[in-house]
């Protein structure tokens, strides 16, 4: 009837994504998402080219455009941060890159979709795109319906027919082009199901690095031999330099005059009877205590920041407050009740409810503080970026370097800007960029090439690569002379004690789960699971410790229930190992080839 080779389809799902945008027709993916804050919107033309190959403005807007809408569907409440943003855009490049080498690719190798291969994926395996459009209100696919459209002569399949032909197959035969010669053997496959379903009981001795206590501290000769040794372990990619200006998005007193004028409207209908307070509170009020209409509870002098706690403990009960005005914005207050002393008649405790609105920036401040950005960034350039910035007291900040995509740092949800600061050259000024917090232009001032880092640097890993170099060194030295008195005969319990380990019987494990005190899913688990009843392991290390170990007991192997899953494993192996070859074939593919990115010169974000 219908094979629907779905984890097929999913395997290569990436490539097929990446021409989405000859599937419009379809109605499959549509939308288009709000544009990402701190760009400007794209112009027409060319933002890059892979191996001479142009990319669109207009192509690599929309592939941005639909990033950002998965996003937004896979994220609570729909709402993007400036880094999501920011990873959006470059996701939407890499997957223009992606697609221009497949798409070279294919035509490199002659690769078309015969008439039959286009009808047999239209009744046998149709790409999931197409049955999107076929899913009932429980997410389901009705292949009923499907068919029938399928069948009904009064369909366009037009559309529908030259996505398949020109995208779908031919990037599903490059794909098993690529990975044709991926093979996974019976014995790998039974490993897997051993794997899968494993269990085991084992009796144990060995010792955790963290209960060695030998006062162990590394020299600095100590560090310098290691580091010298283990170069490779502290290398680091490219990182860059910048200086940054800083443009805070704060409201202006206008801002707070207006939300003054509005809260002071509310306590007039407060006072005239017109609305309940807590009912006001529900309405408008913008922290945590709205639903309780704006209830503080009972709270002393010490609870409040200053200004509120001043006009609460001077105001009679009853009466609501003029807009008291505090860091977290504008309030109207209520007191309840009080407690007063009754020695010195000092109120020490009162029971107030308030409503409170934050102040931001409204409109008008927003579209000021842009100016002012895009008037800096207008004036200046690399030779004067720092110097205008000082000359006019701005916010000039001079970050340590950083390595590609990473925030900027001390400069939270600045991924737009880490970004573009490596696809600039030095001495480029960027484009206005924003986060919540506020608008920014980038001076990239150099690019520091990969390397080791300074020992100085990294010293702290190199004195915990070497304090755990040490430990395993000594427990092993007590853990070998326990093994071989085991050998020998000894029993563990007593060739432990000998030694000063730890000994132990586990509880019954899978290869995931945790053994108590050795950890989750370590080399220990699957060391037992496939070990042989009684015989010893000598030694196995986990990030904990070294142990010893002899499996009393393991699941026996049921000859039945693997047959009944051989074939299900095997592809599942085999599905894995085909997109992993494929990754790596994309990937060599973009070392080799010329990918050109103007969109850094071209001042879009990126």
């Amino acid at each position: 009837m219908f094979k629907l080779l779905r984890s097929k389809a999913k395997v290569f799902y990436w490539v097929i994504a990446g021409s989405f945008f000859l599937f419009l027709g379809l109605g499959g993916l549509t939308g288009r998402g709000c544009q990402p804050p701190g760009t400007n919107p794209y112009e027409s033309g060319v933002v890059g080219a892979v191996n001479g190959r142009t990319i669109a403005a207009q192509d690599y807007d929309f592939t941005v455009r639909q990033q950002t809408a998965l996003m937004r569907q896979q994220t609570p409440g729909g709402d993007l941060n400036a880094n999501q943003y920011a990873a959006a855009r470059e996701r939407a490049w890499d997957e223009m890159v992606r697609n221009a080498l497949v798409e070279q690719a294919i035509a490199a190798r002659k690769i078309k979709a015969s008439d039959a291969e286009v009808l047999d994926a239209f009744q046998n395996n149709p790409p999931m795109e197409l049955l999107d459009a076929y899913r009932d209100e429980n997410g389901a696919i009705d292949l009923e319906r499907y068919f029938a459209d399928l069948q009904n002569p009064e369909a366009d399949w037009s559309r529908a027919e030259q996505y398949v032909r020109e995208v779908y197959l031919p990037r599903m035969k490059l794909m098993e082009e690529i990975s044709a010669a991926v093979t996974v053997t019976d014995e790998e496959v039974r490993e897997e199901y051993v794997r899968q379903t494993g269990r085991a009981v084992a009796e144990y001795m060995g010792l955790a690095y963290a209960a060695l206590d030998d006062g162990f501290e590394p020299a600095d000769t100590d560090l310098q031999a290691w580091y010298d040794a283990h170069p490779q372990d502290y290398a680091r990619p490219a990182r860059a330099r910048v200086q940054v200006v800083r443009f805070a998005k704060e409201a202006s007193d206008a801002d707070y005059e207006e939300v003054r004028v509005f809260l002071d409207e509310i306590r007039q209908e407060i006072v005239s009877g017109q609305k309940d307070f807590a009912v006001a509170a529900a309405e408008y009020s913008e922290d945590g205590t709205a639903r309780n209409g704006g209830d503080l509870g009972t709270f002393d002098r010490n609870r409040m920041v200053e200004p509120f706690t001043e006009a609460a403990f001077s105001l009679p009960v009853g009466e609501i407050s003029a807009p008291v005005r505090t860091r977290f914005g504008y309030h109207l207050i209520e007191v309840l009740s009080r407690e007063t002393d009754k020695d010195t008649g000092e109120v020490y405790q009162v029971h107030a409810r308030h409503i409170l609105l934050k102040v931001t920036p409204g409109p008008a401040t927003m579209d000021l503080l842009r100016e002012a950005a895009e008037a800096f960034r207008a004036r200046v350039d690399g030779g004067s970026f720092a110097s205008t910035a000082q000359a006019e007291a701005m916010d000039l900040v001079e970050p340590e370097s950083f390595v590609p995509e990473r925030d900027i740092p001390g400069l939270a949800m600045t991924l737009a800007g880490g970004n573009w600061s490596f696809a600039a050259k030095a001495g480029a000024v960027s484009p206005v960029f924003e986060n919540e917090q506020f608008m920014y232009v980038v001076h990239k001032v150099e690019e520091l090439p990969a390397g080791p880092a300074p020992l100085e640097e990294v010293r702290g890993q190199v004195a915990l690569a070497v304090r755990q170099d040490h430990n395993r060194t000594a427990v092993r030295a007590r853990l070998a002379p326990a093994v071989g008195e085991v050998q020998m005969g000894t029993a563990m319990a007593v060739a432990a004690a000998n030694h000063g380990l730890a000994h132990a019987v586990t509880d019954t494990f899978t290869v995931n789960a945790n053994v108590a005190d050795i950890g989750y899913g370590t080399a220990f688990n699957a060391a037992a699971i496939n070990g042989e009843l009684g015989r010893l392991v000598p030694e196995v290390e986990t990030p904990r410790g070294l142990y010893a170990l002899v499996p009393l007991w393991i699941e026996p192997f049921d000859e039945a229930a693997f047959a009944a899953r051989r074939e299900g494993i095997r592809g599942a192996l085999l599905q894995n190992r085909k997109a992993l070859v494929v990754e790596e074939w994309l990937d060599a593919q973009k070392q080799a080839a010329k990918v050109e990115d103007y969109r850094a010169d071209l001042g879009m974000g990126v």
